[in-house]
């Protein structure tokens, strides 16, 4: 038998309290939309319970049903937010700092040609 996975024990705080705050925001979007968690769990093609994990901000629950979450009320904009590789800032400024200094130009054939 399979070893239960750990990870609710052992993750950072910063990522236990992440899935918390994305769990809570959830569910402050389904009751604003007046919207039952059965109605959005139906909708996203998730169990009840899987959506109350998913409100708990359950480390083990699957990144597929977060994401169904938000498309099941309309917030699929936000996904597309996730991660966005150009609000990186500290990403961009690694990549600039590995460009060359100096780019090399071709020496020309005696043709002309590169």
């Amino acid at each position: 038998m399979p070893r239960p996975l750990q990870l609710s024990q052992t993750a950072p705080f910063a990522v236990r309290d992440g899935a918390q705050r994305i769990g809570e925001r959830l569910t402050l979007a389904r009751k604003r939309r007046r919207l039952t968690l059965r109605d959005v769990a139906a909708k996203a093609g998730i169990s009840y319970d899987t959506a109350r994990a998913v409100e708990a901000g359950n480390l083990q629950t699957g990144l597929g049903a977060y994401l169904a979450m938000l498309w099941a009320m309309g917030l699929e904009s936000e996904i597309q937010a996730f991660a966005d590789p150009e609000r990186d800032e500290e990403g961009k400024q690694l990549e600039i700092t590995r460009l060359p200094q100096r780019i090399r130009h071709r020496k020309e054939n005696f043709d002309g040609e590169f």
